[in-house]
């Protein structure tokens, strides 16, 4: 797969379409064909505004087939396109576009012209793209595309996937996100055919569309499963993610062994993978070879270095992103070390077979007074399977003495809560000290489903979690 080649992958394909469904419901559909001649136009007035090879162009829209003809149409031009989420903030749009440099900047519907009198770019040969990421703090870094990176990862999950002509895929997830444009690239290269619908159209599109795959965080999943079960008695899953999927991959965040355990009970294939906009894909699960709870086997076990602690370091000729743009050098070292190498914070260890088992994030250690430090993730996996426990969530006491539970049960009534805390005293037995459990506080809703204890990236915030726990410890109940 090679971006410079790709309208010449789909330009003469009128068999495969791309579909746009809009928030109120409404639905546009045109070929990959069709597409490329849009493509072409944009190239044409991207030139016409005067946007040069390597120049940036700003793009802030709603996910639409017009967003995918910009982007392509900048390929064409050997421009790059600055991809901003939704929210970014545009007040003065010339003081925007100065700041970030850019020939054009496209919000929504409108053009805005940048400096016509800005000097010639200089642009490393192999950037294809400048995005946002957001990690567990939910602060936006910026990140530099790699051309050769974006390939690399495509040829892999194409070969991985068996992606082909015979493939649908649905993408609700925002445009602007990197892993959205892999996907798209995915299935023009394949001869997919490809659907675009935002979330609040995402379960009518499901059915509608009958998607092959599908991309996307553990609260999706968590939603289908709990939308199909209220569906008229009980839609089965494969039926109410459209009849036709092949496999669905979670990522982005932990998901809950419950959820899996479900999907898998009603012959979904739902696979973990993991992976960094920074390096792209590190390990996957895929039809062939899987082991729920764990991401999957390495894509390049020879560029991951695991550290004493366990933590990942990653070292590979075409990682997805060149590096860091907008951030003092120092923080962005920190990550992007001067050798090459990308530092992931995450813990992790291999199993016998070679599958990747994740163990948390490096900022979510917690150090206990003892001096010892635990991961929290890893403490949670001890006690998947307590009966009458539908979620568990992990955080130090106030006093860092112990660690608390917060458990979303089943059925909240007190003698499923009283099963709960013995279960929970029985896996105690068997852990070292500082694993162990020490109080319970109950919550009647998952605290991994709720939006006041999420990251802007859908991620648990465990600050939020161990905050919410420290105004409710009155109520928690001890475990013997």
């Amino acid at each position: 797969m090679e971006l410079a080649h790709l309208i010449e992958q789909y330009r003469d394909n009128t068999d495969a379409v791309v579909v746009e469904i809009d928030a109120r419901g409404d639905r546009r559909e045109i070929s990959h064909a069709a597409l490329a001649d849009l493509a072409e136009r944009r190239a044409e007035q991207l030139r016409a505004a005067g946007v040069r090879a390597g120049d940036v162009v700003g793009l802030r829209a709603p996910n639409s087939i017009d967003w995918l003809s910009w982007d392509l149409g900048a390929l064409l031009v050997g421009a790059l396109i600055q991809a901003f989420p939704d929210d970014f903030p545009v007040d003065d749009v010339p003081a925007f576009t100065a700041r970030h440099g850019l020939a054009l900047l496209v919000l929504g519907d409108e053009t805005h012209p940048g400096d016509p009198a800005r000097p010639a770019p200089d642009t490393p040969p192999d950037l294809h793209s400048l995005v946002y990421s957001s990690g567990t703090s939910g602060t936006l870094k910026g990140l530099r595309i790699s051309r050769r990176g974006t390939e690399y990862v495509i040829r892999r999950f194409i070969d991985s996937f068996r992606i082909s002509s015979r493939d649908r895929h649905l993408i609700f997830l925002p445009l602007a996100n990197y892993q959205q444009r892999l996907s798209v690239y995915c299935c023009l290269w394949t001869g997919a055919d490809l659907v675009l619908a935002p979330y609040q159209r995402v379960f009518a599109a499901l059915r509608a569309e009958g998607p092959t795959f599908l991309i996307g965080p553990p609260i999706f999943y968590d939603a289908v499963l709990q939308l199909a079960t209220r569906t008229g008695g009980g839609v089965p899953l494969g039926e109410f993610l459209g009849g036709r999927l092949r496999f669905a991959i979670t990522g982005m965040a932990p998901i809950r062994r419950e959820t899996l355990d479900a999907f898998g009970a009603q012959g979904v294939r739902l696979l973990e993978a993991y992976g960094m906009t920074e390096s792209g894909m590190i390990g996957w699960n895929t039809l062939e070879e899987n082991r729920p709870g764990t991401v999957g086997k390495l894509i390049d076990p020879d560029a991951v270095t695991f550290l004493a602690d366990g933590e990942l370091l990653i070292h590979r000729p075409a990682p997805l992103s060149l590096g860091y743009f907008g951030l003092d050098r120092q923080v962005a070292e920190e990550t992007f070390r001067p050798d090459g190498t990308i530092v992931t914070g995450d813990y992790g260890r291999l199993d016998a077979d070679g599958y990747l088992t994740l163990l948390g994030r490096k900022k979510d250690v917690i150090a206990l007074a003892s001096g010892r430090k635990v991961h929290p993730g890893e403490v949670e996996s001890h006690f998947v399977g307590v009966p009458g426990v539908a979620d568990l969530v992990v955080v130090p006491t106030p006093s860092a003495h112990g660690l608390a539970g917060i458990v979303t049960p089943t059925d909240d009534g007190d003698a499923q809560r009283a099963a709960i805390i013995e279960g929970i005293g029985k896996v105690n037995e068997h852990l070292d000290g500082q694993h162990r459990i020490a109080v319970v506080l109950f919550s009647p809703t998952p605290l991994r489903g709720d939006s006041a204890f999420l990251t802007a990236n859908l991620k648990l915030s465990r600050t939020a979690v161990a905050a919410y726990f420290a105004q409710r410890r009155d109520s928690a109940t001890p475990v013997a």
